[in-house]
């Protein structure tokens, strides 16, 4: 598998150096050079955010300080964009908190957080991709793309509406029970299984209590996705051909979904030129070499700054 998203990952990455302007690309390098710092500006501010997002997803008795977070989640995140997203990066997390916070309750803080930013990431997606299939003009297959992508997002949507309606009890407990009947097994009897039952159990009590947490999350996943688009529109100005805020906030998107699909690619390889080249260009603007060139710098330099941040674990204390 991971073989075949490194060899996917490198044939995307050729094919994009075929589709895109390498003069142009060459021709704005210097520009881009020059306005690096400012265009930088917003992928730092999304960082901190994002730690804050997470850092307000523990409880309040247990939260540890920012500056550990902030450096957990670089290092975290680093090791994840060399290797599998998601399944090396999060369970880092709970492995370098070890030493401060109990496994189950990092696990908790890290689901609530991903949770709070995957559903106001995909309801504003949806909006996006309603306003680009009808305001923006593009080729009927990047409509059908969008399209899809509305569709899909109200299908998320629907069922963490249904997950979200109770206000009391669990689901996971639940379903062990259930399958306990059925089977006659004693699936709570794992370790495992009761870790993950831990695990739901301090989520919903977060998900339940303080609402402020979920205003908050909610505020700072809408403000990150601007922040995305920001830089975008950053890029664009900087080679000298300006966009609307429409057409960068569809360039994220679009680039978002990519980045969803493309996890398994180790450092993003190739998805992340090509995503970026093919929207730009369906939107008939230039600039696309220029936009991956500086999303692929600004990921390697963070990347870099995590490793050289990476936190160490003491004993776990008593």
């Amino acid at each position: 598998m991971s073989v075949a998203a490194v060899v996917l990952g490198i044939t995307l990455f050729i094919v994009t150096l075929f589709y895109i302007d390498l003069e142009e690309t060459f021709a704005s390098a210097n520009r881009l050079g020059l306005a690096l710092p400012v265009i930088l500006l917003p992928g730092t501010a999304w960082h901190l955010l994002r730690t804050w997002g997470w850092a307000i997803s523990f409880p309040d008795q247990t939260r540890p300080p920012f500056t550990r977070l902030f450096r957990v989640r670089l290092a975290a995140d680093a090791v994840g964009f060399f290797t599998v997203r998601g399944v090396a990066n999060e369970p880092l997390k709970v492995l370098l908190l070890y030493d401060r916070v109990k496994p189950e309750v990092t696990t908790a803080a890290v689901a609530l957080e991903r949770l709070a930013f995957a559903v106001i990431g995909t309801v504003i997606a949806a909006l996006i991709s309603f306003f680009a299939v009808t305001r923006l003009s593009m080729p009927g297959a990047w409509d059908t793309v969008f399209t899809l992508l509305i569709v899909g997002a109200v299908m998320v949507l629907g069922v963490f509406g249904v997950m979200a309606r109770r206000r009391s009890g669990d689901y996971l407990g639940r379903l062990v029970l259930l399958i306990d009947r059925v089977t006659g097994r004693h699936l709570e009897a794992s370790r495992a299984v009761r870790f993950v039952l831990e695990v739901e159990d301090v989520l919903l009590a977060l998900l339940r209590g303080d609402r402020r947490r979920l205003v908050t999350l909610t505020a700072l996943a809408s403000i990150c996705y601007l922040l995305m688009a920001l830089e975008i529109w950053l890029v664009f100005w900087a080679i000298g051909e300006p966009i609307g805020a429409m057409q960068g906030l569809a360039v994220e998107t679009f680039a978002r979904l990519a980045s969803v699909a493309s996890a398994a690619i180790p450092g993003n390889i190739g998805a992340l030129e090509a995503s970026n080249a093919a929207v730009v260009a369906a939107l008939g603007l230039g600039g696309g070499g220029s936009l991956a060139l500086t999303r692929r710098i600004r990921a390697l330099l963070w990347a870099a700054a995590g490793l050289a941040l990476y936190p160490r674990v003491q004993e776990r204390r008593q």
